[in-house]
């Protein structure tokens, strides 16, 4: 029965079917009709062409990038799957700093509910440092630590956000002639060498090591306990004020409770340390303008020590060394050298000369700051100060040398364990403004 009614409806489909073509047969050849055209109006056919020219663009664009995109996402998951670290180096044919990057990387969701030598844990320490720190867009700038409030958030930011942002970078850099599209691609995925990534990699390291270790030396991440150890080792920096024990400090101008700080002395169990600010040397703020900040130096150095709690010490006669040094030319205004452009000393131990500078203001623009500003710049592409028109290249700081053999005595003494350490030296006026620069950290 069910059988008979299929078949009879079959067949009047069928039937209709044939109808329908047969009243088609017949209306397209009635004479007084026009002979029909299978053809796109021309607006239609005009976007479908652009659509098309769009998509083939897109397709060359991305096509090249598969191959290090792929090859970033086996890596991360090879680590999350239970891959060991010595394994990847071989198995990927990664470079040391591959390696360390991206297994670092994949270590993140672990480490963000593992306890922090800074905060309480290192989503805390993430959440606080990036709260500053925007993906620079062009347009709207969004605080980082959006990709710091959960595993979820970090995992979506490593598998797609660092890739995208890559991508959009690498072509950017690639229109304005400052790289190579693939070239830096794969580089900013596989093996970092922009500022940004390389302080998160040290960010991670340093997390792990202290974990490893369990070392007081990471202690001095607070600035009382690194005043307290420079003081304790004869080492120069500025000391805290013993008093006032509580400082309260008033906005001339604001009303109604508004504008008030009160800051309790870090000596009486405060929060704040207290300090008396110091000033350029002269040959330090002829460089400058006159209303710049304290404009120190950064050095950053590395030290073996770390290894000997581990169980491999290091075979080096000298332990720790300085790797490379930035002066921080601070801008007009400015209450800190963060605000500042950052010039290269390429021969710190050698002519200790100023080469040329770069900037990282639109890592900083949150909100619609970061509009018009650049998605990248080239390395070293500032040669003048932006507020006095001072070229700096060639110009002397005083005693670069003495610097570098400071930071890396401090490291030695103070943090050994401590793989990498940024210290900020600061070229100090002393009363007679003849007398030579005071070097404090």
């Amino acid at each position: 029965m069910l059988l008979q009614q299929k078949s009879r409806a079959m067949v009047r489909h069928s039937g209709v079917a044939r109808a329908l073509l047969l009243v088609l047969a017949v209306v397209s050849s009635h004479q007084s009709l026009p002979t029909a055209q299978a053809r796109l109006p021309d607006d239609v056919s005009g976007g479908l062409l652009a659509m098309l020219a769009v998509l083939l663009v897109l397709g060359l664009m991305v096509f090249p990038m598969l191959s290090p995109l792929l090859l970033y996402w086996r890596i991360l998951f090879f680590f999350w799957f239970g891959g060991r670290y010595a394994d990847a180096k071989t198995r990927f044919g990664l470079s040391g700093m591959s390696s360390g990057h991206l297994y670092s990387l994949a270590m993140v969701p672990w480490l963000m509910t593992k306890p922090h030598y800074r905060t309480g844990t290192f989503k805390e320490d993430m959440l606080t440092n990036l709260r500053n720190v925007v993906l620079p867009t062009g347009i709207y700038g969004v605080p980082l630590s959006l990709w710091a409030y959960s595993r979820l958030h970090a995992l979506v930011a490593i598998l797609f956000v660092i890739p995208f942002a890559a991508f959009v970078g690498s072509w950017y850099r690639r229109i304005f002639g400052l790289d190579f599209a693939y070239a830096c691609f794969r580089r900013s995925l596989l093996e970092p060498r922009d500022w940004f990534q390389l302080w998160r990699l040290n960010c991670r390291l340093a997390s792990m090591t202290a974990l490893a270790t369990k070392s007081p030396d990471f202690d001095m991440e607070s600035k009382w306990n690194f005043i307290k150890g420079c003081l304790d080792n004869g080492l120069p920096t500025t000391p805290a004020l013993e008093t006032p024990k509580i400082l309260v400090a008033k906005d001339v101008n604001e009303e109604g409770g508004m504008g008030i700080h009160v800051l309790p002395n870090v000596l009486y169990g405060g929060a704040w340390l207290l300090q008396e600010k110091l000033d350029n040397h002269p040959d330090v703020q002829q460089l400058l303008p006159k209303d710049s900040p304290l404009s120190t130096m950064r050095v950053v150095t590395g030290s073996y020590g770390a290894l000997a709690l581990l169980g491999r010490p290091a075979e080096t006669k000298k332990l720790c060394n300085a790797l490379c040094a930035v002066w921080r030319a601070g801008r007009a205004g400015a209450s800190t050298d963060h605000s500042c452009v950052m010039v290269d000393v390429p021969q710190p131990r050698g002519e200790q000369t100023l080469g040329t500078g770069s900037s990282s203001a639109h890592w900083y623009a949150q909100g619609f700051k970061s509009l018009g500003k650049p998605l990248s710049t080239a390395d070293g592409s500032i040669a003048h100060h932006p507020d006095t028109e001072l070229s700096l290249c060639g110009c002397k700081l005083p005693k670069v040398k003495e610097a570098l053999e400071l930071c890396e005595r401090s490291h030695e003494i103070l943090i050994p364990s401590v793989p990498l350490a940024g210290w900020d030296v600061a070229f100090v006026a002393e009363e007679d403004p003849k007398a030579p620069a005071k070097l404090e950290l």
